[in-house]
């Protein structure tokens, strides 16, 4: 198996089902496919991403893939599914004629209403990223 260079998502971290959905996709995240990025953490975006300089963050989350190519909304999750072999039987979902059209559409509105689709439970939360042993975050 070839390693991947991780494809890095930028996402609403304010928006709990932003959240949970991620949480969903670390589950089939086995390799270290993903990397993932608060939007509101405006400094290192704009350090990290200068091609996502205007994006609209509040209505999509963004895929970068290590080459820089960016993926805005329905398209990005598309880039995410590419990226997680576990995921790879949904991508059929996403060839069949006609499916990005709606795809797109459907995202636009999930996105628009992604603050009434939260919850209120723990199991929204991300895993915290891995300490050492004094306490500090590592990434």
């Amino acid at each position: 198996m070839t390693t991947r260079e991780p494809i890095a998502i930028v996402f609403d971290g304010q928006c709990a089902f932003c959240l949970r959905t991620l949480r969903m996709l670390q589950r089939l995240d086995r390799h270290g496919a993903m990397r993932l990025y608060d939007s509101h953490d405006t400094g290192r975006i704009a350090t990290t991403f200068p091609m996502l300089a205007g994006a609209d963050f509040e209505n999509a989350m963004f895929a970068v893939t290590a080459d820089g190519r960016v993926f805005r909304g329905y398209f990005a999750v598309e880039a995410v599914l590419r990226a997680l072999p576990a995921a790879w039987p949904l991508l059929l979902l996403f060839r069949i004629p006609g499916v990005s059209i709606i795809g797109s559409r459907l995202y636009a509105l999930v996105a628009r209403n992604r603050h009434r689709l939260g919850c209120a439970t723990d199991a929204c939360e991300l895993p915290a990223p891995p300490t050492s042993r004094s306490g500090v975050r590592t990434r």
